[in-house]
């Protein structure tokens, strides 16, 4: 292999890339508009929703007052609007047809009944619209429980004072065990977020590449001066320094925001801006490398077949599919990071770029397993690279019909090669 050859076709890559417009409105608008969904999720969990108007049928008289003094002395209070709903003569059917009425006219978000047979039997009865407001719902539930508590000790004859003590709010103040800090929960998503939508990113790069190189027919110009093999590694390396001058951007972004926030930007916005740590910054470059020469070369052996991304779209799924099956592990690997099964998928080559990365931030993982899921990438990348440097050897000069599945799992196994024009043999007599 010609290195020097190698590195003209990164120049050329990186080049072409870094100069076109698309990288730099990507660049600027992503973390932006990353950003900007934190802080509607975070606005809509907030502030948004409006305050629920609940009434509450309370037949006894004596736990409504204490369930909306609960409420009004939580930062609920503001969320979550009581008022009684007395039985009129008519009973209880009447009423609950009355606030169906209002509910359905939206002058009324719910209603909630409190009587003996409900408590006892342990479910209240709440009826609304829709029943999909689990946020309101799960509120409601705990201030409810705790106003019940208050009666209960009462009724026992323990002094307000005293009740008032028992039921003081405490809150967790959580860090791990080695006191180190990653940024936080946050900070591990969103990094976690910028590798998952990258690897797509950059794959789809590499493979659109490898097309239009091929239907333009300026991959026969290049092939004529340069191995397959030396085209195929700069493009990859190429590219994937086009994605670490990404990051680069982003995180000098990020460092200036940090230092701003400590000039009252924190202050002004009520929220307070989280360090990122050299350690996160550096996992996140070793696994996006790891994660990038794997699936890029997956992308590169798909598109190389392939004369349009129309006809390389079915295939150019599966590794997309693989990168998006992450999310099906998620809840699993978010609520306890060193469990078997979440130690198992960071071995895993087409999830670990993203799974150790994100164990590594949110808890201690013991250094074997760090150093065997890079092990294992890198073995994982060499064999990928071989296959997909069969593939692109054969399918880069391949035009007109559309390869099958089994052609392309033949050229995988045995790299073989378009058949050559027979040696035209002098002529005899």
């Amino acid at each position: 292999m010609n290195f020097r050859k190698v590195r003209a076709i990164i120049r050329r890559e990186y080049v072409e890339h870094i100069r076109k417009k698309t990288f730099w409105i990507f660049t600027i608008l992503m973390p932006l508009m990353w950003a900007g969904l934190f802080a509607m999720s975070f606005f809509t969990q907030t502030h948004a929703g409006g305050t629920r108007r609940i009434a509450v049928i309370d037949p006894s008289g004596k736990y409504f007052e204490s369930f909306r003094a609960e409420i009004a002395q939580s930062p609920d209070r503001e969320k979550l609007e009581l008022e009684p709903a007395p039985i009129p003569p008519a009973g209880l059917a009447a009423l609950r047809a009355d606030l169906k009425r209002r509910i359905e006219k939206k002058k009324l978000d719910a209603y909630l009944l409190i009587d003996a047979a409900s408590i006892e039997k342990g479910e209240l009865e709440y009826r609304a619209a829709a029943v999909s407001d689990f946020y309101y719902q799960e509120r409601l539930q705990s201030h409810v429980n705790r106003a019940l508590l208050g009666e209960r000790l009462a009724e026992r004859g323990i002094a307000p004072e005293t009740i008032r003590e028992l039921k003081k709010r405490v809150s967790i103040d959580a860090k791990r065990i080695d006191e180190k800090n990653t940024g936080g929960f946050l900070v591990s998503l969103l990094f976690f977020v910028f590798l998952y939508a990258t690897l797509i990113q950059y794959g789809f790069i590499n493979l659109r590449g490898v097309i239009e190189e091929k239907s333009n027919r300026i991959v026969e110009i290049i092939i004529s001066s340069v191995r397959p093999s030396e085209l195929m590694l700069g493009k990859i390396v190429g590219i994937g320094l086009v994605g670490l001058t990404q990051y680069a951007i982003w995180s000098i972004l990020a460092m200036n925001l940090t230092l701003l926030s400590g000039a009252g930007i924190a202050a002004l916005s009520g929220v307070e801006i989280p360090v990122i740590p050299v350690s996160t910054l550096a996992y996140f470059v070793l696994f996006f490398l790891l994660g990038y020469f794997f699936y890029a070369s997956i992308y590169i052996a798909i598109g190389a077949p392939f004369n349009t991304e129309q006809e390389a779209q079915q295939l150019a799924m599966i590794p997309t599919m693989m990168i998006v099956s992450i999310w099906a592990f998620w809840p699993v690997v978010t609520n306890n990071p060193n469990s078997t099964i979440s130690t198992v998928l960071s071995l895993v080559p087409f999830l670990t770029p993203m799974i150790m990365f994100f164990r590594v931030t949110l808890a201690p993982v013991p250094a074997w397993q760090i150093l065997a899921s890079v092990g294992i990438m890198l073995a994982s990348i060499f064999a990928m690279a071989v296959v997909a440097g069969k593939i692109y050897r054969v399918g880069i000069l391949m035009y007109g019909k559309k390869p099958t599945v089994p052609e392309i799992w033949r050229w995988a196994r045995h790299g073989s090669k378009p058949a050559a024009a027979p040696t035209p043999q002098p002529e005899t007599g």
